[in-house]
């Protein structure tokens, strides 16, 4: 009687060991992608806040726009008021940085391929940078751009999808990794999403890298040396790692509608 229980339980427990692999397996989460393949416009312009479209459903051309006109934000004409949360969330960069929208996702590249990762998206406090934050190898980092660099990002936005749309991408690395350029921009980072100390400027590269047949839009930059380490010392790194960001179009829509100066002004002067 007690071999029969006990050959009841092991089974039981093989089962339960068997539902459990078999629920992990369906729930793994799927890299967002964009099929080359499909014929889909992007249209950039429209909230911030309005929810990322489908990556299957069909939206209305890219149109051009007008260069905006340079504009420097400071905390004295802003009215912004952080919330609890807000105050958390930036315990140790509190009197650097933002939070603007943290619903975002942005993709990098680890030791196991691409890993969409949750991102946030801040403003500076005294200047006009704005840009966003998200973890890279067991890093945060923050990537933040002026007027100039954020219009070279939407330009370059409009040119990847119209190359897109019109199959003129190629696979050639070389070609592919700064097809659209380069810009200056500033680098934060640390061990803690709350306090990214190590800081420096640098020049990045704008293009597009095939992942497994798929294209992304790319931001991408060598290490930037790290103005932090002439304050501390050796108990920092003199330079940034190398880091990269990945964007599908419709994550690449978001951060040019986020970081747009229309954008950026009503979030200042109406929050």
């Amino acid at each position: 009687m007690s071999i029969r229980k006990n050959v009841i339980k092991i089974s039981a427990g093989i089962l339960s060991i068997l539902l459990m692999f078999s629920s992990c397996q369906s729930t793994k989460e799927e890299i967002s992608s964009d099929s080359y393949n499909q014929s889909v416009k992007i249209e950039v312009g429209e909230s911030a806040q309005d929810k990322e479209a489908s990556e299957n459903d069909e939206v209305t051309a890219v149109q051009e726009n007008n260069e905006p006109a340079s504009k420097t934000f400071t905390s004295s004409e802003s009215k912004l008021k952080k919330t609890w949360a807000q105050d958390l969330f930036t315990f140790g960069n509190k009197k650097d940085f933002i939070p603007m929208d943290e619903s975002s996702k942005i993709i990098t590249k680890g030791i196991k391929g691409l890993t969409e990762q949750e991102a946030t998206y801040l403003l500076t406090v005294d200047t006009n940078l704005a840009g966003f934050g998200c973890s890279i190898m067991g890093s945060y980092f923050i990537a933040q751009f002026d007027d100039a660099a954020r219009s070279k990002i939407a330009k370059a936005a409009q040119k990847y999808f119209d190359d897109f749309e019109n199959k003129r991408l190629t696979a050639k690395k070389n070609v592919a990794k700064n097809a659209y350029g380069t810009i200056e921009y500033k680098l934060n980072w640390g061990t803690l999403r709350s306090s990214t100390p190590n800081n420096g400027t640098g020049t990045g590269y704008l293009g597009y890298e095939f992942v497994k047949n798929q294209p992304y839009f790319i931001i991408w930059n060598y290490g930037f040396t790290n103005d932090y380490y002439e304050v501390v010392g050796d108990s920092t790194t003199r330079e940034s790692t190398a880091v990269k960001y990945y964007f599908t179009r419709n994550q690449l829509k978001k951060l040019v509608d986020i970081l747009s100066e229309e954008n950026l002004e009503k979030y200042y002067f109406s929050y």
